[in-house]
């Protein structure tokens, strides 16, 4: 039905709902679906009597509804100047999906993939697909198995996009983990895989066949003078709220924080927030920043997936701590020294045929040629590679020949070697760039946490000897003036700070958003560029917006019911834009901006799922037991609703601590409420709640639930 149903959307036909509710917790489940989040309403029946009735008492065929797309879709043209894929791929990061991710990679869509992944950006609202789709040159379908987790809840979300994007005439490609049971709606599209090679080889043929039209680089209009003060709302472009879907456009409006500052001279660095504060952005930003010098290098590390369970097996064997850490810690030089060496030799190989050739460049590139099974290779290949190497050598028992055969299957003997060839070649820049991201992606549901902080945690320990290896100047290896900085989510370096030793040495930056002058600045600078008109933020603001949204001012609407990030804000703003473009409006009205509001509410809802814990998942059974609360609870109060949600009690600690640090809750301190922007705030802020609780006979430590959740739980507002 989902297909049907995005077919006839993508049809601008309009659409009537009707379901049996005489099925258990259907239409419970309906609502929870990515259907019911797309706000679509129901007509329910139990019997055909009922559905007779319903349908001839609605009459949809005589309403005056309009459809769910509006004209300006029909006249849509794509925005981009490169060749656009949208790719909807599933919520686990199988083999398969890290194989298709490596080939679009290298496929004429690399420059300006849009990765539709759950885990970063859940439930795109209508709008939101609507505007990919038409901006895309083709669509990539990912569904999993039957058998897969959570295979009903992304399967119907994927096929609905896939029948919008096939309703809106885009070429479609649906592929499938075997076995999967598929509907006689799409079988002529659809193709099943029962190995990642499979999957790799049906896309690489598939997007070889699609037509992929000529784009030509944006240029304004001409326009007169009047014309350039009047302002278009579907031309006012706010961009993608995901970083990872809007590289090529980033440098346009990125807003540069302290944290951003202090890694722009730093040697060693590492950037921890929370989804959406920016890391991506920064990780962009910072490699686009280096490379503006020609007299710098920027190697990025950021692989799209890696195999977890040989990683799980290898690091399960009999190791002592210390060899268990020598083992971690010589993968992690392997890799990232292959990793340099590949993105130098790239470099060199992609200057002009008549630009010469250092000699040091040339021996560089025949050494690393000569063992490029080794190291040119994907990263997720050669670390998968290596650990299978390297199972059973835990089981040798004697620390020297454990020592022996890792040094063996990690080709150490080379990175002595490497390291005489990259310093040659690289000791006359003037920087050399190591930006570490997406190795916290394989943390999903089910992962071993134990395993993935042991791995993260050796990359961490090891980053400060790869840059001191690299700036000492020995006989043969070159001084090289190398820094490295690594993006990690605070939830996961949580995980890593009880394991580590002298954490408080470790240059640590955090990304948070305490400033709302400068989120709404990074709002203003997407505005500033979003349109063909000359008016700046502020014209824009007072041309597209209300001047009053529930009796504030948009600006403070935003901010007030928004989470602290900027992915937040942005997404917000650009769904009360496309709300008012799909009612084909030349502005946002007071309710464009409450219907937006509500869909954020919708959005950040799963955004924070995504932070649960892999091995307890009881987030989103907690989360429902709030709907139709108070604002503020005391904690006697959540403890009884996570009894009733099902949560040990030796969880339920766990679990207020993790709503207070994703900013479900604020904590309640003698100013007042308070929303901890990292984990070290949220600890001083309860110890402090507590002690207050008792100075000031308040009975209990409480806590005050965020607005940006009251629409999805049906909490009353302030």
């Amino acid at each position: 039905m989902a297909f049907e149903l995005g077919y006839a959307i993508g049809k601008f036909k309009r659409v009537w709902l009707s379901l049996d509710t005489s099925i258990a917790n259907a239409a419970r489940d309906f609502n929870r679906s990515y259907l019911g989040h797309l706000g679509l309403g129901f007509s329910p029946y139990e019997n055909h009597q009922e559905l007779a009735v319903s349908l001839l008492k609605d009459a949809p065929w005589t309403s005056p509804q309009d459809a769910l797309l509006g004209d300006a879709y029909r006249e849509r043209r794509p925005s981009s100047e490169q060749a656009t894929l949208l790719y909807v791929m599933p919520p686990i990061s199988t083999d398969a999906v890290i194989a298709v991710r490596e080939e679009i990679s290298e496929s004429i869509f690399r420059q300006h993939a849009i990765i539709d992944d759950p885990r970063e950006f859940a439930n795109p609202t209508l709008e939101w697909y609507a505007d990919t789709v038409c901006d895309a040159d083709a669509v990539l379908i990912h569904l999993l198995s039957d058998n897969h987790r959570d295979s009903a809840t992304h399967n119907t979300r994927a096929s609905w996009v896939a029948g919008l994007a096939y309703g809106l005439n885009k070429p479609v490609l649906m592929l499938a983990h075997t076995t999967y049971t598929c509907p006689t709606d799409y079988q002529s599209i659809l193709q099943e895989h029962a190995t990642a090679e499979q999957a790799s080889l049906l896309f690489h043929a598939w997007h070889q066949s699609i037509h992929i039209r000529a784009r030509r680089p944006r240029r304004p209009e001409s326009r007169s003078p009047e014309a350039s003060q009047l302002l278009q709302l579907r031309d006012l472009s706010l961009g993608q709220p995901v970083a990872e879907n809007e590289r090529t456009r980033l440098d346009e409006y990125f807003v540069e924080t302290s944290a951003f500052y202090e890694a722009r001279s730093a040697d060693v660095s590492i950037f921890v927030g929370r989804r959406g504060t920016g890391k991506t952005a920064s990780f962009v930003a910072l490699a686009d920043d280096c490379r503006r010098d020609r007299r710098n290098h920027v190697c990025t590390v950021q692989p799209v997936g890696y195999e977890v369970d040989g990683l799980i097996h290898l690091l399960s064997e009999d190791w002592k701590s210390a060899d268990r850490g020598f083992l971690v810690e010589s993968l992690w030089k392997f890799l990232i020294y292959s990793e340099l060496a590949k993105s130098v030799t790239d470099s060199i190989a992609a200057r002009p045929l008549h630009s010469r050739h250092t000699d040091e460049e040339q021996a560089l590139v025949d050494y690393v040629s000569q063992r490029s099974d080794v190291l040119l290779s994907p990263f997720s290949q050669r670390l998968n590679r290596a650990v299978g190497e390297l199972r059973g050598t835990g089981g040798l028992g004697d620390t020297e020949l454990q020592r022996a055969r890792i040094s063996e299957h990690l080709h150490i003997e080379h990175l002595g070697q490497l390291r005489r060839f990259l310093g040659s070649a690289l000791h006359n820049l003037h920087r050399v760039v190591i930006l570490v991201d997406n190795l916290d992606h394989q943390w999903q549901a089910g992962s071993d946490t134990q395993v993935l902080s042991t791995l993260l945690l050796g990359l961490l320990r090891v980053t400060q000897d790869i840059v001191s290896d690299f700036q000492r100047d020995l006989e043969q290896r070159r001084r090289v003036n190398v820094a490295m900085t690594t993006f990690i989510r605070s939830d996961i370096f949580s995980h890593l700070e009880p394991l580590a030793t002298e954490q408080d040495k470790w240059p640590v930056r955090r990304m948070t958003w305490n400033d709302p002058d400068l989120l709404i600045r990074v709002i203003e600078e997407r505005l500033s560029h979003a349109g063909q008109s000359s008016l700046d933020a502020n014209e824009i603001w007072d041309q597209a917006f209300p001047a009053d949204v529930a009796g504030k001012s948009p600006k403070q609407f935003i901010i007030e019911n928004t989470l602290p990030r900027p992915r937040d804000v942005v997404f917000l703003a650009k769904e009360a834009v496309a709300v008012g473009v799909n009612r084909n409006a030349e502005t946002v009205t007071e309710d464009d901006m409450l219907l937006a509001r509500k869909r954020y509410s919708n959005y950040v809802f799963g955004s924070i799922l995504a932070e649960d814990d892999p091995q307890r998942l009881m987030m989103e059974p907690i989360l429902y037991e709030f709907a139709g609360s108070e604002r503020e609870v005391a904690k006697a109060d959540v403890l009884s609703r996570m009894r009733l949600a099902g949560v040990p009690d030796s969880d339920a600690e766990y679990y207020v601590l993790l709503l207070c640090d994703v900013n479900f809750f604020g904590i309640r301190t003698a100013s007042g409420y308070t929303f901890p922007e990292h984990e070290n705030e949220r600890s001083v802020l309860l110890r402090l709640a507590d002690r207050l609780a008792v100075e000031h006979d308040w009975g209990d430590v409480w806590f005050k639930i965020h607005p940006a959740f009251y629409d999805v739980l049906q909490i009353e507002s302030d």
